[in-house]
């Protein structure tokens, strides 16, 4: 199993701050796919910036990172792939939930079946959606639900609106467990 992420252009300088972190904490090479823009609407680029890895990556189970999803810890992906192995699912995404808010997390294990599960464009009921919320409610009895991903955008509000976390002050909210912490907006955790 690989770690994957697509770079765009205007996320280059980010996409290789957290390849170099990753290198850094224990050698891991990550394979970085330059995206292919059809759009820069939001989910779309986001969607099928997956789809263009899934594509690459059909045959092979991947990790799947964006640029604010920091491995915390080495060993990390040797750490995660073991718990795949044994899970007899085709996905592994992060069990935190935030509902009513944030109910799923994109980062995580997508299995060699990827491309031929997940549609290339989510419509429909999902449109204003990414693949993830499409993946909750039409193959979650395909997902894993794992503690080694930490997923939390930040504390939200009664409006649901979350205040982005900031590290090195929300340090201790991460587990002792979590080998992958997403959102880290700014990339802090990363050892500058």
């Amino acid at each position: 199993m690989n770690a994957v992420i697509v770079r765009a252009e205007r996320q280059r300088r980010i996409v290789d701050n957290l390849v170099n972190h990753i290198r850094d904490l224990d050698g891991t090479e990550v394979i970085v796919i330059d995206a292919i823009n059809e759009t820069n609407e939001y989910p779309a680029r986001n969607n099928y910036a997956l789809w263009q890895a899934a594509n690459i990556m059909e045959g092979s189970p991947f990790f799947w990172l964006e640029p604010d999803s920091i491995p915390l810890k080495s060993g990390w992906l040797h750490d995660i792939k073991k718990e795949y192995s044994v899970c007899c699912k085709e996905f592994m995404l992060s069990s935190d939930k935030n509902p009513p808010f944030d109910m799923i997390g994109g980062i995580g294990v997508y299995g060699s079946r990827t491309i031929q599960i997940i549609p290339k464009n989510i419509n429909g009921s999902f449109k204003g959606h990414g693949w993830d919320t499409w993946m909750l409610y039409n193959a979650s009895n395909m997902i894993h639900w794992s503690p080694l991903i930490q997923h939390s955008y930040g504390i939200y509000n009664h409006q649901g609106i979350a205040d982005p976390h900031r590290f090195p002050r929300d340090n201790a909210m991460i587990r002792d467990n979590a080998l992958v912490f997403h959102r880290d907006k700014f990339q802090e955790l990363i050892n500058k």
